[in-house]
């Protein structure tokens, strides 16, 4: 599988993934833990310094998060096109988790 992974795409996902994590700490009280990643699209020719990143709450609870992210670049044409997208899913490391966000 790594070897049919975009060339500058880990750089991306991490920067996806700290944003997100950004996200969900702001939401979320104490520690948080990464729980899961859904629908990740990575297109080829965009890195981390070329994108700009935007974050979005997609539902939350008092022990949960899922943040949908969105890296858009430069296109030739001056306009702008969709990078990578994804889901990522955060929660709190006390507890038991008693119902889903």
């Amino acid at each position: 599988m790594l070897s049919n992974r975009p060339e500058k795409g880990l750089d991306l996902l991490d920067a996806m993934v700290n944003a997100a994590a950004d996200r969900a700490s702001s939401h979320l009280a104490g520690t948080i833990r990464f729980a899961r990643c859904d629908g990740l699209q990575v297109n080829e020719g965009f890195s981390a310094p070329d994108v700009e990143i935007e974050t979005w709450s997609v539902s939350a609870d008092h022990q949960a998060i899922v943040v949908s992210v969105f890296a858009t670049g430069a296109r030739e044409d001056g306009g702008r096109t969709t990078a990578a997208c994804g889901r990522f899913t955060f929660t709190t490391l006390t507890g038991k988790r008693g119902y889903r966000a």
